[in-house]
């Protein structure tokens, strides 16, 4: 076909031109197929890949869910601000009466010990009379 003829084709011209198209065609149609099932190769192993990819995103998702939720038990475990500040109160006014209490405590001991100083003191002059 490559040469260029000025005369009507023929019947016999026009059958090899079809026969050159008709191989043409089933070359081409043999290269598709290759191609065809080339890329459904290719499909098959990005599939499998996307897959794989798919199960270890699931296992990361499903171990960040388990993370999330222990996280949100935790949080629901902890004390808020509030609560904090209400215990710490408590605590500071039980410290306190805690300190009152020691205070008394020690102003008793001082007042106890000024007299059994005083008591001994007393029984001293009294011995001292008695020449014992």
């Amino acid at each position: 076909m490559a040469e260029q003829h000025d005369e009507l084709a023929t019947k016999k011209d026009l059958d090899q031109l079809k026969q050159e198209l008709v191989a043409k065609i089933d070359g081409n149609g043999a290269k598709i197929d290759q191609v065809e099932q080339s890329l459904t190769a290719k499909i098959g192993a990005n599939g499998a890949k996307i897959d794989e990819v798919e199960q270890r995103l699931t296992a990361r998702l499903d171990k960040l869910t388990d993370y999330a939720i222990e996280n949100r038990e935790r949080l629901g475990k902890m004390l808020t601000e509030e609560k904090f500040k209400v215990y710490f109160n408590e605590l500071m006014n039980n410290i306190d009466g805690l300190a009152r209490s020691v205070s008394r405590g020690e102003q008793e001991r001082t007042a106890m010990n000024a007299r059994l100083g005083r008591m001994e003191s007393d029984v001293e002059g009294l011995k001292a009379k008695l020449g014992t």
